[in-house]
């Protein structure tokens, strides 16, 4: 018994170019899904971050506004350090008083700002040129009191 070898021809190498093509396709799918789970969880990261600067601005705004119907005071500019999970963010809240007259009662109406930000310049928000992960949020209020005697 004799075995034929058979000779090369026009179908020889078929199968490694299918194999490197396999191989080429695979790899592009597989770096596809890599930037696309970075991308995912770089997405999730700053929606984090907004959350926690919205909730540091709102504690400005309610600062603000302790300060403006318990105390009588509207501070200019205030910038307040968070602590806990909010550490990384400054709050920074800003009053406006304005005074009026409601049937010879001197009514205060304050404008409290809150801008809350993770990197701030300076000690206060908003920074002018924050660098990657930045996330700001600002909240406004108005809120009106009479001082010690009670509002008409």
């Amino acid at each position: 018994m004799t075995r034929r070898v058979p000779a090369p021809g026009r179908n020889a190498g078929f199968a490694i170019v299918t194999a490197i093509f396999i191989i080429v396709a695979l790899a592009a799918l597989a770096a596809a899904i890599v930037s696309l789970v970075r991308t995912q969880q770089t997405g999730s990261t700053l929606d984090t971050e907004g959350a926690r600067a919205y909730q540091a601005a709102r504690s400005g705004v309610e600062w603000g506004a302790y300060n403006s119907l318990r105390n009588n005071t509207c501070t200019p500019t205030t910038p307040i350090a968070l602590g806990g999970t909010l550490a990384a963010y400054v709050s920074t809240v800003t009053c406006v008083r304005t005074q009026h007259n409601e049937a010879g009662t001197t009514v205060n109406i304050d404008t409290i700002v809150a801008t809350a930000c993770n990197q701030p310049a300076a000690g206060n928000c908003p920074n002018p040129t924050p660098g990657a992960g930045y996330a700001e949020r600002q909240i406004s209020i108005v809120v009106g009191n009479c001082g010690a005697v009670p509002c008409p």
